[in-house]
């Protein structure tokens, strides 16, 4: 009987508690807030700022929902001063709080609800680090109720100084890719697709550039974010370009360093036909080929690289790659000259390569070996032109001697006939 007894008044204390809770307050309670005067678009900081702003409820019923809580107000602005007077329907009481940067006001319970909260604001735009940056000029918190039941009053301050030192440094960084460009493309490296990117920053640049003027500084801010973006972009795609052109080269020094100790290997074998001493050129040929798997292996690692777009990685292999084997090019060639004087053969030397795609070379048709055949002889004919005239006039004295000779054995048996005839 007791344990019933206490259910039930456990019971009608959680009624009574919930019925005198306060309820959630909706933006649907509020009508809607008014701002005088209308706030610019953008401020400067140090400019001077005051406004107003209302808070009504949208039904007498809803001044009786919005009433019974705490409501809290505050600014980010310098030097603030704020006043918030609170109304209440009826002959209520009219309650007033009057400070500088926060207030919390409990606004209590009355039988007529509220009729009206009018917030005075005045202070100083504060000085932001961000080319545009939003201050709070008025921050409202009201307990119980849903977020952004009232929004705050939110105010877009502009730092012209940052703006116009981030276009100085757009500017600065335009040229130095439009520059880099340019020398990959005097280096003979496709740079279309760099340039594309280039010429869109450059229009989102001036775009930029065209609204800060007009002082529209959210959209210049937007486009001047794009063109950094794009800078970003063509910046990349120069890397990725660059460290192609240089795994190509590499991969071009390398084959030339093989067809050197090729050559090497081939003077090497002559010199000992002569009978002449090898076993320093052998040890150093035998050092080139180690040198030559170790450059094809980090050929290798370079690409590698590359696949997963760790250029500066792909880069700096590939610049070494470059480097060691110049070197040893220019080694072997040293060795080269020196055996080719030893059998008296003047060294054929490297040709400038250039960093295009090598051509499949095709084995030569007849035609070709026709022609090649005849140029042989042209070259031999420019090369020995008095041996060549001296064989021409012979053949002419021949060819004359050779035809009256005919013609006189001709007339010769011409008159036997006739005589054998008669």
């Amino acid at each position: 009987m007791f344990k019933n007894v206490l259910t039930i008044l456990l019971m009608l204390i959680l009624l009574i508690w919930t019925a005198n809770a306060a309820q959630t307050v909706t933006k649907d309670n509020f009508a809607e807030p008014i701002i005088e005067p209308k706030l610019d678009k953008y401020f400067l900081p140090g400019e001077k700022i005051s406004f107003n702003f209302t808070i009504q409820p949208k039904t007498a019923d809803d001044g009786k929902i919005i009433d019974g809580r705490v409501y809290e107000f505050n600014t980010s602005l310098k030097n603030p001063w704020m006043r918030i007077t609170i109304e209440y329907g009826g002959s209520g009481p009219v309650r007033i709080y009057e400070v500088e940067d926060y207030v919390k006001a409990d606004v209590k319970d009355w039988e007529d609800g509220i009729v009206r909260i009018y917030i005075e604001v005045k202070g100083t735009v504060p000085e932001v680090n961000e080319r545009v940056a939003e201050v709070i000029a008025l921050g409202i918190h009201i307990q119980d109720s849903e977020e952004g039941a009232l929004k705050s009053v939110v105010i877009r301050v502009v730092n012209k100084d940052m703006f116009s030192s981030y276009i100085n440094q757009l500017e600065k960084r335009y040229s130095e890719i439009e520059e880099k460009v340019e020398n990959l493309e005097n280096k003979g490296v496709a740079v279309a697709n760099i340039k594309v990117k280039l010429n869109a920053a450059r229009t989102k640049i001036d775009e930029g550039k065209k609204y800060f003027n007009q002082k529209d500084y959210s959209k210049a801010d937007i486009s001047f974010s794009e063109a950094e973006n794009m800078l970003e972009d063509a910046v990349n795609l120069s890397i990725e370009t660059e460290t192609n052109y240089d795994i190509e080269i590499a991969s071009k020094r390398i084959e030339t360093m093989f067809a050197k100790m090729t050559e090497f290997e081939i003077l090497i074998q002559n010199l000992k036909k002569k009978g002449e001493t090898t076993i320093s050129y052998e040890i150093k040929l035998e050092s080139y080929k180690k040198d030559y798997s170790e450059l094809k292996s980090k050929l290798t690692q370079a690409q590698d690289f590359m696949s997963k777009s760790l250029y500066y990685d792909a880069q700096n292999t590939a610049e070494e790659i470059i480097n060691t084997a110049n070197e040893k090019i220019s080694e072997i060639d040293s060795l080269i000259g020196e055996i080719s004087e030893k059998l008296e053969i003047t060294p054929t030397p490297e040709k400038t390569e250039t960093p295009i795609p090598e051509k499949t070379i095709e084995k030569p048709s007849f035609q070709g070996k026709f022609f090649g055949f005849f140029s042989t002889i042209s070259e031999w004919v420019s090369e020995n032109l008095r041996v060549a005239a001296m064989l021409a006039g012979g053949l002419v004295v021949l060819g004359i001697g050779g035809y009256f000779g005919y013609r006189g054995l001709k007339g010769y048996m011409r008159k036997r006939k006739w005589d054998e005839l008669k």
